[in-house]
């Protein structure tokens, strides 16, 4: 089960990275995320799992030895007051208890072994998924500049289809230089539009772009 947990979590890192890599925006990495955080929430549970049976081995391991060590006083007891048979009974139920206990015992060390091993993993899962957060935040920031820059580009486009309609209804060719910036010409556009077949144009310009706009 640990296996597949950390060859999961793994393949979960590297999905994660190459997105980061092609400089994906929040939303497609979100869920990478989120799978890495539900395979370290499943080796956390797998670890309690692991604990427990540590802890009923080594309960196991303490009861066999308590039946070892009461054989072993009855053999003394049963040798000493010459009951052979009785104290060879004992010493082979002793013997058994004590063999258990032994193999539990072990068990037990290899489980604690696993736990120390297992931990280790997790606490790097952790650290993994705290680094893929700040990255992720990261491309969240740029990402938001990049909108930023879009919309500003957006109005750009705008008012320079405004500029253009200007222009087409006047008669009069593409302005070049400073004369294309935003705002800059506000004040002759402001005086072309005083005239009522104009406004009548415009009019029909703007709705005419806002219908091309809805459909984006």
């Amino acid at each position: 089960m640990f296996e597949n947990l950390r060859r999961a979590f793994r393949e979960a890192v590297d999905n994660f990275n190459r997105e980061l890599d092609r400089d994906a925006v929040p939303e497609a990495v979100d869920g990478l995320l989120k799978g890495m955080e539900q395979e370290a929430v499943a080796a956390k549970s797998g670890l309690a799992s692991l604990n427990q049976e540590l802890e009923a081995t080594r309960k196991r391991a303490a009861a066999e030895k308590r039946e070892a060590d009461v054989c072993r006083r009855r053999e003394e007891l049963a040798r000493k007051i010459g009951d052979a048979e009785t104290a060879d009974i004992a010493a082979r139920f002793g013997e058994k208890h004590e063999l258990r206990c032994r193999v539990l015992t072990e068990k037990g060390d290899a489980i604690q072994a696993e736990v120390r091993l297992r931990e280790s993993e997790f606490d790097e899962m952790l650290n993994q998924i705290r680094e893929a957060r700040k990255r992720r935040s990261s491309i969240e920031a740029t990402a938001g500049r990049t909108r930023a820059r879009r919309s500003v580009n957006a109005a750009d486009d705008l008012f320079g289809e405004l500029d253009r309609m200007a222009e087409k209804i006047d008669g009069k060719g593409p302005r070049t230089g400073s004369e294309d910036a935003p705002f800059d010409d506000g004040r002759e556009f402001d005086e072309e539009l005083g005239r009522t077949r104009r406004d009548e144009a415009i009019d029909a310009r703007l709705e005419e772009l806002k219908r091309r706009m809805g459909r984006r």
